[in-house]
């Protein structure tokens, strides 16, 4: 039995050491299947590398979700388009239901979201529920099939660790310092 580690340790070290560059506080440590709307899986880790705002909807909601995606491309308008180039946006909703490859593309489309940067995903009820409560949103199913959560915005470091917050969906000019900031760190 021993050997047999050995030998996975010897012919796979890029396995454990992708997890072991991260620092402990990175929500990037968290495996996590995302589908996005190119119906493609990835992980948190997604845009390792890049600063990023990550936030929580889900895309049959008709008042706060489409006004916390607005809120998002607002924030990016304040920044620079040599700025805005790095940033990197990750919405992630906790509706997998509804919210297949093809309706995630609708919103990112109806949005007008840079397909570049931006990606709409979904993720399984149990991973949808680690990532809320990492990232601190709250929500809950209602009866009707819609649902009540929280809006906050959360930007990460390239490296996946939180660095700023807001509830604001507007002119929260600590956060746009916190982006600025972000982004000028290089790694």
């Amino acid at each position: 039995m021993r050997y047999i580690v050995l030998c996975i340790i010897i012919l796979c070290p890029a396995t454990f050491s992708h997890a072991d560059e991260l620092a402990s506080d990175s929500l990037y440590r968290m495996a996590a299947t995302l589908t996005t709307q190119q119906n493609h899986s990835a992980g948190l880790d997604l845009y390792r590398g890049h600063p990023v705002v990550i936030s929580m909807f889900y895309g049959s909601c008709a008042a706060a979700c489409p006004m916390l995606i607005t809120a998002i491309q607002t924030y990016e308008s304040r920044l620079d388009n040599s700025e805005r180039e790095q940033l990197r946006v990750l919405m992630i909703s906790f509706d997998a239901a509804r919210d297949t490859p093809a309706h995630l593309l609708e919103v990112a489309t109806t949005h007008g979201a840079n397909a570049a940067r931006w990606t709409f995903s979904s993720a399984p009820e149990q991973q949808a529920r680690k990532i809320a409560a990492l990232l601190g949103v709250q929500y809950r199913h209602m009866p009707d099939g819609e649902f009540e959560h929280s809006l906050l915005i959360t930007l990460l470091d390239r490296d996946g660790r939180v660095l700023a917050t807001t509830t604001k969906l507007y002119d929260d000019e600590t956060f746009i310092s916190a982006l600025r900031a972000a982004i000028r760190v290089r790694s």
